[in-house]
């Protein structure tokens, strides 16, 4: 049976989702991101990759990544299951990437076909979760009965597998991933029900769990689920999502990193990084101070001892003792999708620390791993970037390979507006990333040209701004030399943090050219 009924009381509850209502979040932010849709990028390399994301995109069929989420759930598929990992046990995490990918590129461009991919994609994981009619959706094999003996606290791992399922937590965090970008870039609501329809399920379903038997559980790969969860209670405002979250609390990995200790080697870095940034969002919703530390310690242990010079980590897929990286290179050196989760966590750190190492760090990633990830003529991206002599980039078939790091791919190149500005608690403006790009937001209207690394200048023009707030510049650590204009004249400027700050009467008009 792919279908189970409900009592009548669930069906009720699951038709009558409750108003949202979104918690305050519990710590004093110094920086806050400047939203995606509030910047528009210019032409330059970022806009070039961004275009060619959006044709693989709008090449590929929703309906068949939906192939399997239709089937077990009894209904007729509409399009022939994908290639490569989407024919295998870990099919569904790339409709989960894709929503958000499709969702993300709404919110860069604006173009409303990527608004209709979302829409379509959410209006038929509805129709499967109501075919189901358990609050649960999801296109892995053999997933219902699996579950159930899980359930019942039978669980075995190796690592990659739960029960004989490849990775099925991680997988059904892109899909809750998917859906809270979706509410986010597109406003659906029934997006938002849908996840927590299946949250509701995760919380019926495991239940009778014990704590160890989730520890147990959670030796297998689970993604970003506690990251998600505690999203969705601060969404919702509903406590026992952040319960949840806190379940997905891996100890024998957060808690030496609790106690400030490096007993990384040897694991799977990939399937850290997730929990790490899992830890810095419960931070930033309840101000527990262990999650913090978890979060700063780990961000600056591999940064420190475990990252290579285009700003990756991991040798084929995991960690090494801290310090020994020369010894560590090959063509399976720096996984892509850790990049990309490394530069999540770094952002959030920086939103508590006001610190231009850690945009030192996401420029140094963004544009030696995943901008070089990237083919530009076609939009395929590698698995890995390597480092070892003579090694080659192989990149992605378009149909046909659908690995981690082309969804965390689909991604990456939809998202550049969002690394570039932020702001402070008192609306000053931070320019953390120097991309070409035009941004609209509440008291600033800027425009950006360089093009860095090109060239080492950066002009902007302030077509608005509060006339008491500062503008900040990051000082990038490689800079041995900087000369900063106003208006044609040279204008000094005090550094905070690794920050040029600039005070001035700012008129419409005004232009800032700074050489690095």
């Amino acid at each position: 049976m792919k279908t189970r009924l409900l009592p009548a009381l669930l069906l009720i509850s699951l038709a009558c989702t409750p108003k949202p209502k979104p918690t305050q979040e519990a710590i004093d932010f110094k920086l806050r991101p400047v939203a995606l849709t509030e910047v528009n990028l210019l032409d330059g390399p970022f806009k070039t990759a961004l275009e060619a994301d959006q044709k693989w995109l709008l090449a590929l069929s929703p309906d068949r990544l939906l192939h399997r989420f239709r089937d077990y759930a009894g209904l007729a598929p509409k399009g022939e299951v994908y290639g490569g990992w989407e024919s295998r046990g870990i099919s569904g995490h790339s409709l989960g990437h894709y929503l958000s990918a499709c969702a993300m590129m709404y919110g860069a461009s604006g173009d409303e076909v990527f608004k209709e991919r979302v829409d379509y994609m959410v209006d038929e994981l509805e129709e499967c979760q109501k075919a189901r009619r358990t609050g649960y959706v999801g296109a892995i094999p053999k997933e219902d009965s699996t579950w159930q003996v899980i359930a019942a606290g039978n669980i075995q791992s190796q690592g990659f597998d739960l029960n004989g399922m490849w990775v099925p937590w991680y997988t059904q965090h892109k899909l809750l991933a998917g859906l809270l970008d979706a509410q986010q870039y597109t406003g659906s609501t029934k997006a938002l029900h849908i996840a927590t329809d299946f949250a509701d399920w995760i919380d019926r379903t495991f239940a009778g769990l014990t704590h160890e038997q989730w520890q147990q559980m959670l030796a297998c790969e689970f993604g970003g689920m506690p990251e998600s969860l505690a999203e969705l209670y601060h969404r919702t405002g509903e406590e026992r999502y952040l319960a949840l979250a806190q379940k997905f609390h891996h100890e024998a990995v957060l808690n030496p990193l609790a106690a400030q200790r490096d007993e990384l080697a040897g694991k799977h870095a990939n399937t850290q990084v997730p929990k790490i940034i899992g830890a810095a969002r419960k931070y930033e919703l309840t101000g527990d101070a262990k999650d913090s530390t978890i979060a700063a310690y780990f961000l600056r242990k591999v940064l420190a001892d475990h990252t290579y010079a285009n700003g990756g980590n991991s040798e084929h897929e995991h960690f090494g003792q801290p310090g020994h990286l020369a010894n560590r290179l090959s063509e399976a050196t720096s996984e892509t999708c850790n990049t990309y989760n490394m530069i999540k966590l770094a952002r959030h750190v920086n939103g508590w620390e006001f610190d231009s190492r850690w945009g030192d760090y996401v420029e140094r990633a963004m544009l030696n791993h995943i901008l070089a990830s990237q083919n530009p003529t076609n939009g395929m991206v590698c698995y890995f970037m390597p480092l070892g002599m003579g090694g080659e980039k192989t990149y992605s078939e378009p149909f046909d390979s659908f690995w981690c790091c082309v969804g965390s791919g689909w991604e990456n190149h939809a998202k550049y507006g969002a690394l570039i500005y932020f702001q402070t608690e008192d609306n000053a403006l931070v320019v953390d990333q120097f991309i070409a790009s035009a941004l609209k937001t509440e008291g600033w209207e800027v425009r950006m040209n360089t093009e860095l690394p090109q060239t080492g200048q950066i002009d902007l023009t302030i077509e608005e701004a509060p006339a008491d707030k500062a503008l900040y510049l990051r000082q990038p650590q490689w800079a041995t030399d900087t000369r900063i204009e106003l208006n044609g004249k040279p204008i000094n400027a005090t550094n905070e943090q690794g920050y040029l700050r600039l005070d001035h009467a700012w008129q419409k008009g005004d232009q800032v050219s700074v050489s690095f």
